[in-house]
């Protein structure tokens, strides 16, 4: 009874490992989203690259190219041993499915996509060899961050690839150079500072550093391709906080799995306390990076440089995610779902209303034009609003409230109501704008219970 109780746990956790990224994919590919039937092909194609590896492997072991405990020996073997090798697997993978798929692969983040199924069916692969070695326990780290991290390696390498073609900036050998080697540095430092015990106690610090560097490399690059879009249409953007629920309950999925098989083997109380404390250890990590892969800064044809950035950032902006001490206040960078909500308004009339009439600079609701969406201070979102009367001495702007109370019936969100006093030179921050008040955007309740 119990291999079968282990083959079918293998089982599911591969299946929800897979289903939770093509499921991520959809979401996100809002303006010509994917038939699942090509995402699933591009997935069986990369689960037959593992095994170009496993070749290329043994050619190593020919010419005694191999990890021997020394450091530089190790990083070298990591990067040109593990990195080139895995990534190479991948990248015949990928050529074959955009060859296969070419008439699927019509959009700008379709690149990325496709890229992302074939390192996904690598992973999967991988994964599955080594939980039957290691066994159920390691099936929530391996789908969080091994599955990821050959996701951004391979995508890092397409978006190089395709920079050129799809943003025109930089040059196509040099972009395509630069994507390969970054690729191939990023997996070889991961599994580098994993397997060498010259770096036990920092290992962890360093291997999480490369992970959310990563992260932040990938939704940047999903980011810029999805604004580019050829089918953009800003009445089709749906991104909310859907996004980050459905991966908390993938990542509450792979647990369950974990917990029903570790109480067959080890009994029930094993199983909870050891998923409490696998919780404790690295839930608030896999939290902030399921925050990060939820938000974009949706905008047309904006564009975002690549760079060395971690997925958070200390704000005084008062839009942080996470407040230690009220001293410390951290926010995930993209928008969440109160930030981008205006967004789909972009050039239509929006009726706003004074939260406070009585004291009140609006003094009444006012009709006025949603005309541009801006990002002060590299991540804080607000928006350009005209109004129709002679007001227009001066530029205003909306910026969404996103926290403590957020809208108004549960339906219509709060925004500050920000004042430019200085009409001849264009505000480089937040700080430069003056609050008015709060008021409340209005919109038929329908409509902002759907589009919320």
């Amino acid at each position: 009874m119990g291999p079968y109780v282990l083959l079918t746990a293998i089982i599911l956790s591969a299946l929800v490992s897979v289903i939770v990224w093509i499921d991520y994919f959809r979401r996100i590919d809002v303006f010509e989203p994917e038939r699942i039937i090509h995402l699933v092909i591009a997935l069986l194609i990369g689960c037959g690259t593992p095994y170009l590896s496993i070749l290329m492997y043994e050619f190593h072991d020919t010419i005694a190219f191999a990890l021997n405990g020394k450091p530089l020996n190790d990083l070298i073997y990591s990067i040109l041993g593990i990195g080139l090798t895995e990534e190479l697997s991948k990248v015949v993978g990928v050529i074959i499915v955009f060859q296969l798929l070419k008439k699927q692969v019509n959009e700008s983040v379709d690149y990325l996509i496709y890229a992302g199924m074939v390192a996904l069916g690598f992973a999967l692969v991988e994964n599955t060899m080594y939980i039957g070695r290691y066994g159920i326990d390691i099936i929530t780290d391996r789908s969080f961050y091994s599955v990821l991290e050959h996701i951004i390696n391979t995508s890092i390498i397409a978006y190089g690839y395709y920079r050129f073609k799809i943003f025109n900036r930089g040059n196509h050998l040099t972009n395509t150079l630069l994507g390969f080697l970054t690729a191939i540095s990023s997996h070889g430092l991961f599994d580098y500072f994993i397997m060498n015990p010259n770096f036990h106690y920092v290992a962890p610090v360093l291997v999480i550093l490369v992970y959310l560097i990563g992260i932040n490399f990938w939704i940047t690059m999903l980011n810029n391709a999805i604004n580019f879009s050829s089918y953009f249409n800003y009445s089709k953007i749906h991104y909310s906080g859907n996004i980050f629920y459905r991966l908390m309950l993938w990542y509450f999925f792979t647990m369950l799995i974990g917990i029903f098989y570790k109480t067959y083997t080890k009994g029930f109380i094993f199983a909870l306390s050891d998923s409490f404390t696998a919780i404790f250890s690295n839930g608030f990590l896999f939290v902030l990076v399921i925050l990060r892969v939820s938000r974009f800064k949706i905008y047309k044809n904006f564009y975002q440089l690549i760079t060395v950035k971690l997925p958070f950032f200390i704000t005084k902006n008062n839009d942080e995610d996470f407040s230690f001490f009220n001293v410390l206040a951290i926010k995930i960078r993209g928008e969440n779902s109160h930030e981008y909500f205006l967004t789909a308004k972009l050039g239509q009339m929006i009726d706003i209303s004074p939260i406070n009439p009585k004291k009140s600079f609006l003094e009444k609701t006012i009709t006025v034009k949603v005309s541009d969406k801006l990002f002060f201070d590299g991540d804080t979102t607000v928006y350009l609003i005209e109004f129709t009367d002679d007001r227009m001495n001066n530029r205003f702007y909306l910026k969404p409230k996103t926290r403590g109370k957020t809208k108004i019936e549960d339906a219509y969100p709060i925004n500050e109501l920000l004042q430019d006093e200085t009409p001849d030179t264009f505000p480089a921050s937040i700080s430069e704008l003056k609050f008015l008040e709060w008021v409340y955007v209005k919109l038929d309740n329908e409509i902002a219970l759907v589009n919320y």
